[in-house]
């Protein structure tokens, strides 16, 4: 049953929807309300069309007139909401409309027919609505109040009811059950109707945090975006041990002009998110690209050993990606790694378009190491080539001048595996027989 009356709902508020689009000048903050008065107007529209015809069969006819002019009213109030989505207009002329029909349905019949009790279906409309300010609730729940109270001791004291029926104890019991019945049943349904759009709110500003989250993650660490949450500050981690590669692609300047900005930058998004699969498969940080140039960084934001032989075997798989996509154009690109080990500092710094970033000594020398290597290949510091011991092939090239830094031992990372005098007999250094 509950199956049933949901999709009932559904089909009803994307009805209204549909048929009833929101015009221009409504907000769209504000369809919510719009929808919300336009399905009131329309389910007070039926419920006054159909006590015309009651009242005329109990051959009542100023409360069937009353109605009649019910009727135009709320016909009006969709013709506001519909042509110039006057969603304020609509609820003061429908909240009036409600408090005088009351006035005069007590007039003529009295207290027990029970149609005052409709007034707390406005107050409860009032507060359900996403009205900008409180002030416009809090003056119709006290309008409706006054009015409720007004009713009960001017039936007491002062008013005499103006038309009977025939057997008037029966028709007022019906009367009374029927309005009870159909304030309970609207408040239901409005209940529902706002549980429901709720619900469906709270989903989608769940599934909006989720996007935000991957989003912040795609930029940050975890432990860093966690941080900023929780605190919105500069951050700046010290790190006594940082790897840091640096890559550049040859031939890309060569290459622009050769493809169209489309099909390079197509090229290029094809190789970084090759390599951005590998940082995450390696457990690195990717900290930025600039142009063709990728930088990675092992060791940092979470403490953790063996970061320069993570940070090594990436720099062999990058080769791989660079021979994977020549394989597939015809117009082959190059790459030149530098890696070097060392302090850094990391960390988070400005409050727009912030990113997390690494800076000292390190970063300028695996720079170096880069700019001074040749293509193809992978250029460590002495300091790298120390920490990866025996566990991959390195070949050592030599003292070589490095701007800026002066005199510097650079070693060539060849492969994974022994040393190159740990090799069996008759395997080069490459692992091919000889």
């Amino acid at each position: 049953m509950l199956t049933i009356v949901q999709a009932a709902v559904r089909v009803v508020r994307d009805t209204l929807a549909v048929a009833f689009s929101a015009p221009r000048s409504v907000d769209r903050y504000d369809h919510r309300t719009y929808y919300s008065m336009l399905m009131a107007s329309l389910m007070a529209l039926i419920l006054h069309l159909s006590w015309i015809f009651i009242f005329y069969g109990l051959q009542c006819t100023p409360l069937s007139l009353i109605n009649v002019a019910s009727v135009l009213i709320w016909s009006l109030n969709i013709v506001i909401l519909c042509r110039w989505g006057a969603v304020l207009t609509a609820v003061v002329i429908g909240s009036t409309e409600v408090v005088g029909h009351q006035f005069l349905a007590i007039y003529y019949l009295g207290w027990e027919y029970g149609f005052q009790y409709f007034l707390l279906v406005i107050v409860a409309f009032a507060f359900m609505m996403n009205f900008k300010s409180m002030l416009v609730p809090i003056a119709m729940f006290f309008v409706c109040l006054l009015s409720f109270l007004g009713f009960y001791y001017g039936a007491q004291y002062w008013l005499e009811p103006h038309v009977t029926f025939g057997n008037s104890g029966n028709v007022k019991e019906v009367f009374l059950i029927a309005n009870v019945t159909s304030v309970f049943t609207i408040l239901a349904i409005m209940s529902y109707v706002y549980s429901e759009a709720a619900r469906t709110a709270e989903a989608k500003l769940d599934l909006e945090r989720q996007n935000s989250e991957k989003l912040l993650l795609n930029i940050l660490p975890v432990s860093i975006a966690q941080r900023l949450k929780e605190e919105y500050t500069i951050i700046a981690d010290h790190f006594e041990s940082a790897t840091v590669l640096f890559s550049d692609i040859v031939g890309f300047t060569a290459l622009s002009e050769k493809v169209t900005p489309t099909e390079l930058v197509g090229r290029l998004n094809r190789i970084f998110s090759s390599f951005d699969d590998l940082v995450e498969r390696h457990g690195l940080e990717k900290i930025k690209t600039i142009g063709d140039a990728y930088m990675v960084a092992g060791g940092f934001p979470e403490l953790k050993d063996g970061h320069a032989q993570d940070v090594s075997k990436m720099a062999l798989d990058m080769l791989d990606v660079i021979s994977s996509c020549n394989r597939e154009t015809d117009d082959p690109v190059s790459i030149r790694i530098g890696i070097h080990t060392g302090p850094a500092v990391a960390g988070v710094i400005g409050f727009k378009k912030f990113a997390y970033d690494v800076w000292g000594d390190t970063v300028n020398t695996a720079s170096r190491m880069e700019s001074s290597g040749l293509p193809g290949r992978i250029q460590i510091s002495e300091q790298v080539a120390k920490l990866l011991g025996d566990d991959f092939v390195i070949e050592e090239r030599g003292t070589i001048d490095v701007k800026g830094k002066g005199r510097m031992k650079t070693y060539w990372l060849v492969g994974h595996g022994p040393t190159p005098h740990e090799l069996p007999p008759g395997i080069n250094a490459n692992g091919y027989q000889q």
